[in-house]
């Protein structure tokens, strides 16, 4: 008897804890909005209280004993609903907790896509890229919208909600938590709760099993632990279904390595390649970034309202999942409104014609709103605007479209009128037309020049004062694309061939080392790498040398593109680089931080590797040669000096400025020159002892490494085009604005902006730069006049390259072009 009370007591103290949160969830059949008779339960739906996980059942119940922790009950939306609140707080005397679903076409197909957006960072107020979002959600019918973190702060915590929500965006908009989310109150998360609802949960798409969870650290404490998510975590994807794939989301990354798990301690870790993941989708670097860890995806989005910390375009991310549950993903750019620009035949000039005869039509197009539907051309000719010739383009990349046409041989020197439609999945159009000269192609043949083997020709960066032949107008001798985009690589002129390297961000991750033939433009190899390579390639000794963004150095035969050697640069830390490299006298120079080293040209054997500092935040530094000391940098961290032959580091900078820096040094007349911040300095090589100071009106965290010569020094600024100093007094002497940028790229920039991230190269005195409006700039190099200028429709990011009477310009469509001078 006494046995039987104490189980019965025990039952009765059990039960209201088993009970403490019932409800149910229903449909809602009649799309009311609100729950009524008419509304159906629906079996089979998760439910959580924070840890325990639950299905309801044939009635559309269910019941949760809730832990000390519980503030919210939360379903995970299933496949084919959507719901207006997927969870609700457990304040109060509450009694039951019911869910309403509504039936949804764009969640229950296996095919689907949804966009990420991520590090917001609303401070000052909403911008245009709220609505270029909502557009293009609503053009291209996207099954969700992410956002993963970093919303940020109490001002944006409470603003960000109002502006980009389910109602606003048309889409069930989700979000994580962040670092900066984590705000003074009670416990960290206290706000980010009340508006936002909980910092970990589950929904189902298709057929892929979404999960979000929170950040592990932050700006002020939580009240939440790895072990509280990880057990959640656990119960959670217990109830997976045998057919679904699992995607994660994070304001981080759980983890660098390819052992792919969430880890709490060292007790409680789930290997997470135990449930068919896919991806797992972060923020917080501030970058543009994708691995293949070994068949998982982790996939990093840089800011769409600005530049990122390592000068990533501003962009958010729409990621597609096939009927099989693979993914692919394309970046998209915000700001930019409908447009189109013929690149060739270039107005004004001689059409280019390819081996087979056939006139070469390519144009750069983009709309931040809505995706490139077909582009078609027509050409007449000038005179009695008779029809030529008509078709479409195909796309060759993002923003390139390109095909050649063979045009009837009665139209041989005559003048031609091209018009280029592009037609947006929005509906709207974007028409660009020119007159061009159509008659047999005579190339010039190339003047030899001396090679340019890195960023700015040599190891010092000096190149760029008179090396070339080039001299107005300029007459685009051939135009190739490489099929991905250029980021800041800066293309290579050597033994007659044209080298460059490119970047892509998706999980296409195709990425190459590519050559072209100089006087033709006929591609002549093509090297894959592993990934991106987004700064500085070098060239010495018939090797071409490169490393990606997943720290791999390769080193390349010029003649084939055959690979010689192969290293893993590691750095110590996250395995992420996006700073250039260079080579001098047999010695190539690579890496950053922990994993800075001196390597054989020949061999790849390592000579030396830096021991005294660290990477910090991704830089977009090139490796400068400045006698004997190599200068390198981080951003938000310094500038270094090391000793060229030991790797010891001799001094650090990082006060004045010195410390927010993307740029690279000039090593001229026994002084570095550089731009950071700011300010430009002049430096003492050896001894890292800053012998002069300017501070400019200007945001001087761009790329851009100065031009010296004997009167100025020229250099590009994130927001007001080019720069010149007088040599002599430091005083403004010109300045060359450009227009707004398409994209940002300078950290934290953002709209108006008019930015120049590459370096600027002189010839016959005219400066010749590239900027983030699309334009090639030829200025005067003593008044700042702007004597002409070639719209190539896509942003410019990579300092040109020249050699003789040939000059390489690179845009960020993939696209190779080469210039000389019409008389030549």
């Amino acid at each position: 008897m006494k046995r039987l009370s104490v189980i019965l007591l025990s039952f009765l103290l059990y039960l209201p804890l088993y009970a403490q949160f019932k409800g149910t969830v229903y449909v809602d059949i009649n799309q009311s909005g609100i729950l009524d008779k008419g509304d159906q339960p629906l079996a089979g739906v998760m439910v959580t209280d924070g840890l325990n996980v639950v299905k309801t059942d044939k009635k559309g119940r269910f019941s949760l004993p809730g832990f000390e922790k519980t503030r919210f009950v939360t379903i995970t939306t299933p496949a084919g609903f959507e719901t207006k609140q997927f969870y609700l707080p457990v304040k109060g005397k509450k009694e039951r907790y019911d869910f309403l679903l509504t039936p949804s076409k764009r969640t229950g197909g296996g095919a689907h896509s949804f966009v990420q957006i991520t590090d917001t960072e609303v401070t000052g107020g909403m911008g245009r890229w709220t609505t270029d979002l909502q557009r293009y959600i609503q053009n291209e019918k996207t099954a969700f919208l992410i956002h993963t973190g970093d919303i940020c702060y109490e001002p944006g915590l409470k603003m960000h909600g109002k502006v980009v929500n389910a109602q606003t965006m048309g889409c069930p908009v989700y979000y994580c938590i962040g670092n900066h989310d984590l705000v003074k109150g009670n416990y960290g998360e206290e706000l980010y709760e009340a508006i936002y609802g909980p910092t970990w949960y589950s929904f189902d798409v298709g057929n892929i099993h979404y999960v979000v969870t929170p950040i592990d650290h932050g700006d002020h404490p939580t009240d939440y632990t790895l072990k509280d998510v990880y057990k959640w975590l656990k119960n959670d994807l217990a109830l997976m279904k045998k057919e679904q794939a699992l995607i994660l989301f994070n304001h981080d990354l759980f983890t660098a390595s390819d052992t792919f798990v969430f880890k709490a301690d060292n007790e409680h870790i789930l290997n997470l390649r135990a449930f068919n993941t896919k991806a797992q989708i972060y923020g917080h670097m501030h970058y543009n970034y994708v691995r293949n860890q070994k068949g998982i995806y982790t996939i990093c989005t840089g800011t769409l309202d600005k530049g990122g910390i390592d000068h990533s375009p501003s962009s958010f991310r729409n990621i597609k999942v096939d009927e099989d549950n693979n993914i692919s993903t394309e970046l998209r750019y915000a700001f930019i409104e409908p447009q189109v620009t013929i690149i060739s035949p270039m107005k004004q000039q001689k059409a280019i014609i390819s081996s087979k005869g056939q006139v070469i039509i390519s144009v750069n197009t983009y709309n931040s709103q809505a995706r490139t539907q077909q582009v078609s051309y027509t050409l007449s000719a000038i005179g009695n605007n008779q029809e030529v010739a008509k078709g479409t383009l195909a796309p060759l990349t993002d923003w390139n479209w390109a095909t050649n046409i063979t045009l009837p041989a009665g139209n041989k020197g005559k003048e031609l009128r091209l018009t280029v439609t592009s037609c947006f999945n929005d509906g709207r159009k974007a028409v660009d037309s020119n007159q061009f000269i159509y008659e047999e192609n005579i190339r010039p043949s190339v003047t030899p020049g001396e090679n340019w083997n890195t960023l700015l020709q040599n190891a010092a960066h000096t190149g760029g004062s008179n090396l070339s032949d080039i001299h107005l107008p300029l007459q685009l001798a051939w135009t190739t694309n490489t099929g991905s985009n250029i980021f800041m690589t800066s293309p290579l002129i050597a033994e007659g061939k044209v080298f460059v390297a490119t970047t892509d961000d998706n999980v296409s991750l195709n990425t190459y080392v590519c050559a072209f033939d100089l006087n033709s433009g006929k591609p002549m190899w093509k090297y894959r790498t592993e990934n991106s390579i987004k700064n500085t390639i070098a060239y010495e000794n018939g090797i071409v040398i490169a490393q990606d963004a997943s720290c791999n150095l390769y080193a390349l035969d010029s003649e084939s593109g055959r690979l010689l050697w192969k290293k893993y640069i590691n750095l110590d830390s996250y395995p992420y680089l996006t700073e250039g490299l260079t080579i001098d006298k047999g010695v190539v120079y690579a890496g950053i931080g922990s994993g800075l080293s001196a390597y054989y040209l020949k061999t790849g054997e390592t000579i030396w590797t830096n021991k005294d500092w660290k990477q910090r935040e991704s830089s977009t530094t090139t490796l400068t040669v400045a006698g004997n000391v190599l200068v390198s940098g981080t951003q938000w961290g310094g500038l270094y000096g090391n000793d060229i032959h030991t790797g010891k580091q001799l001094w650090k900078l990082s006060n004045n400025g010195l410390g927010n820096r993307g740029a690279s040094p000039v090593y001229k007349d026994g002084k570095l020159w550089i731009i950071s911040s700011k300010s430009f300095f002049i430096i003492e090589p050896q001894t890292g002892k800053v012998v002069q100071q300017k501070e400019l009106s200007a945001n001087l965290d761009v790329t851009s490494t100065p031009l010296i010569t004997n009167q100025e020094i020229i250099f590009g600024t994130a927001d007001h085009g080019v720069f010149t100093l007088d040599k002599a007094t430091l005083f403004n002497k010109w300045k060359a604005e450009t227009s707004p940028s398409l994209v940002y790229t300078a950290p934290y920039s953002t709209t108006p902006q008019a930015g120049v991230e590459t370096s600027p190269v002189a010839s016959l005195g005219v400066v010749y730069i590239g900027a983030s409006d699309g334009y090639l700039y030829a200025i005067d190099q003593s008044t700042g006049i702007i004597k002409d200028k070639y719209n190539l429709g896509a942003p410019i990011f990579s300092t040109v390259a020249v050699s003789g009477n040939r000059m390489i310009v690179c845009d960020y469509s993939g696209n190779v072009s080469c210039f000389s001078s019409q008389n030549n």
